[in-house]
């Protein structure tokens, strides 16, 4: 078994988020929040600022005229975006890293993280019920908890859930909660506490394999997400397998999967821009 104490605190051990990122998080997750207020916090982050004006004058958000003030990027990008691109900018370096236990090169985890962003945003365009604002966020953090798996297990505790899968016929979320007593979206859910991260963006990264114990709407917006990626990053790949109670309660008809998934990859294309995927 594992040290689970340790494996926590190199969960915790990982770079703080910027200031302006936490506050930004906390303003978009309030239903009080006026957009003036976030416009305030991205003034005095010089970074973020030119991040947001690239990105509200991207071939994904240009408008007719060129934004070129705060106030303009905010009301033309509104806060969930904004959000999303700013934990982007605090995380691209940390998940752009290969993750070799998990059979992902160098850049492989950033493509798929921005992909399952730019799929939470096309579901929203196809739910019937509205999700919450920091959808965005958790679908680009869900695989956090990858990163420390990867950097932590030996050899010996990759074989072991290996073996668990193969000769004990789990699945591999399963197979790492047996071997390790926690599996990477639960780990992922530590770092994002620690983040001080809205409960929502916690819950949605926790529970992103398993939805319906998340009880949240973040929760299943985030697991098709997931699922949807894949095949939009390659595009090779069939059409995902989605449980339908989930669809079911994001109100998307299951016959409008190839649908959804097809312009989730059309969006990943022009959205790439934005987040500085390539």
């Amino acid at each position: 078994m594992v040290n689970l104490d340790e494996l926590i605190r190199q969960a915790q051990e990982l770079q703080p988020l910027p200031v302006s990122t936490v506050r930004l998080a906390s303003l978009v997750a309030s239903s009080h929040t006026d957009l003036e207020d976030i416009c305030e916090v991205i003034a005095y982050d010089q970074a973020l600022t030119m991040t947001l004006l690239r990105a509200a004058n991207s071939a994904a958000d240009a408008g007719v005229s060129e934004v070129t003030q705060v106030h303009e990027a905010v009301f033309r990008l509104g806060g969930a975006r904004i959000l999303s691109l700013a934990m982007s900018v605090s995380t691209r370096s940390l998940l752009k890293r290969g993750v070799p236990a998990y059979g992902l090169n160098e850049g492989d985890l950033w493509l798929h993280s921005v992909a399952a962003a730019s799929v939470a945003e096309t579901i929203a365009e196809f739910a019937a019920e509205p999700l919450p604002p920091e959808t965005f966020t958790a679908a680009l953090l869900h695989d956090l908890g990858k990163l420390v798996m990867g950097r932590f297990l030996d050899p010996f505790d990759l074989e072991m859930i290996h073996r668990a899968q193969s000769e004990g016929g789990l699945d591999p979320l399963t197979a790492e909660r047996q071997i390790l007593s926690v599996h990477h979206g639960e780990l992922g859910g530590i770092i994002a506490q620690h983040w001080k991260l809205p409960e929502k963006i916690v819950k949605g990264i926790i529970f992103h394999h398993t939805p319906a114990e998340g009880l949240d709407l973040i929760c299943d917006a985030v697991y098709v997400a997931n699922l949807v990626a894949k095949p939009v990053v390659n595009a090779s790949l069939p059409t995902a397998v989605v449980d339908p109670e989930v669809m079911e309660r994001l109100g998307v008809e299951q016959t409008r999967l190839d649908e959804l998934t097809a312009a989730a990859r059309e969006h990943y294309e022009s959205v790439s821009e934005r987040y500085n995927a390539n």
